[in-house]
């Protein structure tokens, strides 16, 4: 390791090795492929993203319903087109090295994964956190939230998080810098995150809290400079609105291409079709309870890490008043928005991904503590509990990524005899979901469940052999056969298991390697900053 590196040079380098390191541990834990084909969410998105390269338009081929009509009697994907636009060149690059092109689509929302940890890595620095309380706060947020196992699902959650995540960032990086170049980077990356899905246009009154702390001075409650600071702050409005806008027209276009309506979603035809109200259909403590204390879905439970903010925000909102402001601000506004969702749950899926946008502001503050005085002194008194949640918060997304996420759907309609609420809307997709007591029932607790699955899967592995479902079997039948949910869900574990060849463990092996490597450079690194703070 080189001495004499700048401070500049020492964070770069972390991120660049943190940022490696995600990538790997995240690709080691991908399936080969049944967490894609299934997802109907996903084959929308890869159709669109299909039309786009191919016919360079966005209808796309009608499938069993699952897809709205059009104005035009074509067929329309349900969600957003930042999405697809993203996954365009991870298509192209599919096809020209004559690979598949689901698999190299997939690789953007791993990518996108990683750079979200880096992102609060570099976001931690840039509060003033030392670089090693900054990386153990990215790596609880990397691998001790349900941040990971939706890397490797098929949903769009990770890309809009990462996005909103950049746009408050820059935000705050103007709010400190006062660099017109960051606030309109801010607004260019909402524009894309709302592209991806509509909900991330929550992350606005926030932005413009920070957007607001930025044009205030230490005498920022005076009256003859109220005026000024007033100008200011329209000034800035004006050109984040005018970088805005044009992503908002596009979302206003492709309603309109779509349905005869910028207003029109398509979420609102399915609505009607099914005779349901999505956007309110839920009482608001019905869905805050299920969110944050269900067994089901309840967000602490999948991210245990996350109950440290409870403890670090009060200390860290004295030493940074506006962004916990911020922070808080957009919390509070995606939770009470999605708990009137009629399906808050966001189902077929592991955890609250709806709340995944949300995440690492809550992780984040907990750089307070790891910087603090009795942390550095080696407090046991702290640390020990800090590192009990953080290795209970790992064992559980290890236990996420090990079993198809689909398998405790299964457990349910098996061995529990759960009989699901089906919502059909003709021409248009059928939507299946669990009875709301489930999600608030602790025998169906979904991670118990998960651990149930995965020692079935050990057990029964040596027993089980592939058999090709006849071809007039039904879909419950050809699930029941697939590999996904009889072998733990790595693709190194498929080739093993399918294909009886060791190339995959040895793969595994490589890849550990390389990931030690790096975790101990940039662990060199991040401890040097340790030293000098006490030494001081």
């Amino acid at each position: 390791m080189r001495d004499g590196l700048s401070e500049k040079e020492k964070v770069r380098q972390i991120a660049i090795y943190l940022f490696s390191f995600v990538t790997i541990i995240y690709f080691i834990s991908l399936s080969i492929g049944p967490n894609i084909h299934i997802i109907e969410h996903y084959n929308q998105r890869y159709e669109v993203t299909r039309s786009i390269v191919e016919k360079f338009d966005v209808a796309i081929p009608y499938s069993k319903g699952s897809v709205i009509k059009g104005i035009d009697d074509r067929y329309y994907s349900l969600y957003g087109l930042g999405w697809s636009i993203l996954a365009v060149p991870f298509y192209i690059a599919g096809e020209f090295i004559g690979t598949s092109t689901h698999f190299f689509v997939s690789i953007l929302n791993l990518l996108a994964g990683s750079a979200t940890v880096t992102l609060v890595f570099l976001f931690t620095i840039a509060l003033g956190y030392s670089r090693r309380g900054s990386l153990i706060v990215a790596i609880f947020y990397g691998l001790g939230t349900f941040a990971w196992p939706l890397a490797k699902q098929p949903f769009d959650h990770i890309v809009e998080t990462l996005f909103v995540f950049i746009s408050v960032y820059l935000m705050y990086l103007h709010t400190m810098k006062k660099t017109i170049g960051h606030l309109i980077l801010s607004g260019l990356c909402l524009g894309i995150a709302i592209n991806i899905r509509l909900v991330p246009i929550l992350a606005l009154p926030a932005l413009l809290v920070l957007m607001g702390a930025g044009c205030m001075g230490a005498d920022y409650d005076a009256k003859d400079r109220l005026a000024e600071y007033s100008k200011v702050f329209f000034r800035k409005i004006v050109i984040f609105m005018m970088v805005l806008l044009p992503f908002a027209g596009l979302v206003l276009w492709y309603n309109y291409y779509r349905f005869g309506s910028i207003f029109e979603t398509g979420f609102q035809l399915l609505a009607a079709k099914a005779g349901v109200d999505i956007f309110s259909g839920t009482p608001l403590l019905t869905g805050l309870r299920g969110f944050l204390m269900s067994p089901g879905k309840g967000f602490f439970y999948y991210s245990p890490i996350a109950i440290l903010f409870f403890f670090t925000i009060r200390p860290f909102f004295k030493k940074h008043r506006w962004p916990s402001i911020a922070f808080i601000l957009l919390i509070l506004s995606y939770l009470l928005f999605l708990s009137r969702n009629k399906w808050w749950h966001g189902d077929w899926a592991w955890g609250p991904r709806y709340l995944l946008a949300i995440t690492p502001f809550v992780i984040l503050p907990i750089a307070e503590l790891l910087d603090s005085v009795r942390w550095r002194k080696n407090n046991s008194f702290i640390k020990f509990p800090v590192y009990v949640v953080f290795t209970l918060s790992l064992l559980i997304q290890i236990s996420a990524v090990s079993v198809h996420f689909f398998n405790y759907f299964e457990h349910l309609q098996i061995y529990q005899n759960v009989q699901f609420n089906l919502v059909k809307a003709e021409g248009a997709l059928d939507i299946q979901t669990l009875p709301p007591e489930v999600y608030f029932t602790w025998a169906d607790f979904p991670i118990l469940v998960q651990l149930k699955e995965i020692k079935r899967i050990v057990t029964e592995k040596k027993y089980y052999q592939y058999k090709e479902p006849p071809q007039n079997a039904t879909i419950a039948e050809k699930l029941k056969s697939h590999p996904s949910i009889h072998i733990l869900d790595f693709w190194w574990f498929y080739i093993y298991s399918l294909e009886r060849s060791f190339v995959g463990f040895i793969s595994l092996i490589i890849f550990l390697i390389l990931a030690s490597v790096l975790g101990i450079r940039m662990t060199k690194l991040s401890r040097r900053d340790e030293f000098q703070m006490e030494g001081s």
